[in-house]
């Protein structure tokens, strides 16, 4: 036998499930993806005991609960393609690197790099450098710098905004290239240091 708020959250369910799918799929284009916004909600809605509110005020919640968790859903996907876009352009430099004879090139690849690792601010660069010329992970130079995993975050973040900027006016390839080029950490740390 159903208790009342069960047979209460079943009715309130059944009553909004498909208005909140039609308004998440105003923001969503896959119908699974706002299935699954609108079922995740509801388990939200059973755990923190919103079906308890008067019916005007869970309807108003729903809705803007529902418009949130897509936004919130939109942002992620946007800051995983964007994440997937700098990892191939990596992939990218480092099959050009692997692919083409560079040693001629070092100096000027040197002096590139020099002006991007520059224009970084110094923790910014310093971050910088950990992760991409001495490879350690973000915990790791959390844990060295003795900063959160969020600081490193987001001074990779700014390092990656500044350098792509950086490379908008310059040679793309040949910074990406530098960047990862496998001699350049042993040339750079001394120096930008």
């Amino acid at each position: 036998m159903e208790t009342p708020r069960k047979e209460r959250f079943k009715q309130l369910f059944q009553r909004y499930y498909p208005v909140l799918c039609s308004t998440a799929h105003g923001y969503l284009a896959d119908a699974a993806d706002c299935e699954d916004v609108v079922q995740e909600l509801f388990v939200s809605v059973w755990n923190r005991g919103k079906d308890n509110l008067p019916d005007d005020e869970l309807a108003a919640y729903l809705i803007k609960a529902v418009r949130n968790n897509c936004i919130t859903l939109l942002r992620h996907r946007q800051r995983m393609e964007t994440v997937s876009m700098e990892e191939r352009a990596v992939c990218m430099a480092e099959q050009a690197v692997e692919q083409s004879p560079m040693e001629t090139k070092t100096t000027d690849y040197a002096l590139l790099l020099d002006e991007v690792l520059a224009a970084l601010p110094p923790k910014c660069r310093d971050v910088f450098m950990m992760s991409k010329l001495q490879k350690m992970k973000y915990r790791e130079i959390a844990m060295t710098l003795n900063v959160s995993e969020k600081t490193v975050e987001n001074h990779m973040g700014k390092a990656f905004k500044i350098i792509r900027a950086y490379a908008a006016t310059h040679a793309v390839a040949m910074l990406l290239a530098t960047l990862f080029y496998s001699n350049l950490p042993l040339l750079f740390i001394s120096t930008a240091l």
